[in-house]
């Protein structure tokens, strides 16, 4: 088995970040998809990374992860002196990936609610002909067994999957990846909302906030009932996590 290249980190929250953009990220996906090599990801935002300190599954997680992406303009900017240039946004990931793969990388797609997942499929073999999607699911609402992970290894297996997309929203989209990753010879990511970003049931926010710092603002319009929380508390724990790990 040929081993990785070293790559270059920086510290966040006591957690390692990759300093890539999402065409060396998609790289290094591609790599290992081509050649059978289990890879476990991870996009960190400010909400994740405010769970380091309190959430001992997501932190867990953080520290197993064979890549750590800043999937947000906050933990980016503190790359900044590792050479990192803006974040990786999941969305843009999956497209790098499928581009880079060229048909060559078959992708399975574990997320959103029902019908999400197709329709996902059916938009990226619209915008990048010759993709291979192997299969589509969407995740039970009840707490995810042991015997579905079993039941859904199997499947990712039977199928001839490269990459194991998912798309359960932090933090539960992360701790499956956690119990997934040793159990497939493949790279499984966590996506989230790209899964409705791609399959057009959520809008995504402007380009021109892309990389701004401030696309928090056009989800939480879009949905505040759900994500309030996530970055009314999550952003300013997450800047009193980062401090406090930085003295």
């Amino acid at each position: 088995m040929t081993h990785r290249p070293a790559a270059v980190t920086y510290d966040v929250c006591s957690v390692q970040i990759t300093a890539t953009d999402a065409r060396g990220a998609a790289a290094r996906i591609v790599a290992d998809a081509l050649a059978g090599r289990s890879c476990q990801v991870h996009l960190c935002n400010a909400y994740t990374m405010s769970l380091v300190d309190t959430d001992e599954q997501m932190r867990a997680a953080l520290l197993d992860s064979d890549l750590n992406l800043a999937d947000g303009t906050p933990v980016a900017w503190l790359g900044r002196h590792r050479g990192m240039q803006g974040p990786v946004r999941g969305a843009e990931l999956v497209g790098e990936v499928v581009r880079q793969g060229n048909g060559h990388v078959h992708h399975y797609l574990y997320g959103g609610k029902e019908g999400v997942a197709e329709e996902m499929a059916k938009v990226l073999a619209d915008k990048v002909p010759g993709i291979s999607v192997v299969g589509t699911e969407t995740p039970p609402f009840t707490p995810i067994t042991e015997t579905d992970i079993d039941g859904l290894v199997a499947r990712v297996r039977d199928s001839g999957a490269c990459v194991l997309w998912v798309g359960l929203g932090t933090p539960r989209q992360d701790y499956l990846v956690h119990r997934l990753a040793p159990l497939l010879s493949i790279p499984v990511v966590p996506i989230g909302a790209a899964f409705d970003f791609w399959s057009g049931s959520v809008k995504e926010a402007p380009k021109a906030l892309h990389g701004s710092g401030f696309e928090w603002l056009h989800r939480l319009a879009s949905e505040p009932r759900r994500l309030w929380r996530r970055y009314l508390l999550g952003n300013p724990r997450f800047l009193l996590s980062a401090w406090r790990h930085s003295r």
